[in-house]
C-alpha cells in the first residue's frame, strides 16, 4: 500500500502530465512504447490464456426489486 506521501506525489506528477501526447498516439504506437519500456511487464498470449475473469460479487447481486420494474 502507498504511503500518503508517495500518493501525493503520484497525483502531483499526473497534475503536470501531458496528456495530449498520449491522446495523438494510436493504439499500435502505444503498444509499442509499452514494449519498449524496460519496467513495462505486458503479458504474453500463454499468461492472457491462464488468466480467469472474476466478477466482483457486488456486480453478480439482483437488483432491488423496485429497480426491476
Amino acid at each position: 500500500m502507498p504511503s500518503r506521501k508517495q500518493f501525493e506525489e503520484s497525483e502531483r506528477l499526473l497534475r503536470g502530465f501531458d496528456w495530449s501526447k498520449v491522446d495523438a498516439m494510436t493504439d499500435e504506437q502505444i503498444i509499442e512504447a509499452a514494449k519498449a519500456d524496460p519496467d513495462s511487464s505486458l503479458p504474453t498470449d500463454a499468461e492472457l490464456a491462464e488468466f480467469d475473469l472474476v466478477i466482483p460479487a457486488k456486480s453478480r447481486r439482483k437488483p432491488p426489486k423496485e429497480a426491476a420494474e
